[in-house]
């Protein structure tokens, strides 16, 4: 063989790295929220999150991040029942704030799918009272310009019994943006 080479390695590209990266980041989402009961009632509203989170690649593939929230819910709809005493009983909530742990595979260099789990506190209307609950969901989150992502979940969450209507479960379909301090 007759040529140039002379025992060098050709260069090699980096490779790309994730756009999630390492931080604080803020977020704001909106959507439907149903809450239902074994009552049975049902309440259909829709809700806003503020959250604040840390993010960190914990891995080229793997992310992982924690995230505390808070949100407000407007009422759509309330399905009420009346009660063995005569009192309209109901499932609807009125704010909600917490905390979640968010572990996530990155897809491509630009959407990341993740899990969602933790514990939230929400005022409910029937008997104004405070509840804690657990939650688990699951979503996507992809880049749309330089520090700022679009993020769609879906998340289910189970309280403890209020008298009267029984463990009310909520199912919530958010869509939000997500700004990277980064």
């Amino acid at each position: 063989y007759k040529g140039d080479y002379k025992g060098e390695l050709a260069p090699v590209a980096p490779c790309a790295t994730p756009t999630m990266g390492v931080g604080p980041y803020i977020g704001l989402s909106i959507g439907p929220r149903v809450n239902i009961t074994g009552s049975p009632t049902a309440a259909v509203m829709f809700n806003g999150t503020a959250s604040l989170g840390y993010s960190m690649m914990a891995t080229p593939m793997f992310y992982l991040a924690g995230e505390i929230f808070g949100g407000g819910d407007a009422k759509i709809k309330s399905y009420t029942n009346t009660g063995a005493t005569g009192n309209r009983i109901t499932a609807r909530d009125t704010w909600n704030y917490g905390a979640s742990i968010i572990p996530g595979i990155m897809i491509n260099n630009d959407v990341l799918g993740y899990l969602r789990g933790g514990v939230v506190r929400s005022h409910f209307v029937q008997n104004s009272t405070n509840v804690t609950g657990w939650q688990v969901g699951g979503g996507a989150q992809t880049n749309v310009a330089p520090n700022l992502d679009v993020r769609g979940e879906y998340v289910y969450s189970q309280y403890s019994r209020i008298s009267a209507i029984g463990i009310p479960q909520s199912h919530q379909f958010n869509i939000g943006l997500v700004y990277r301090f980064m």
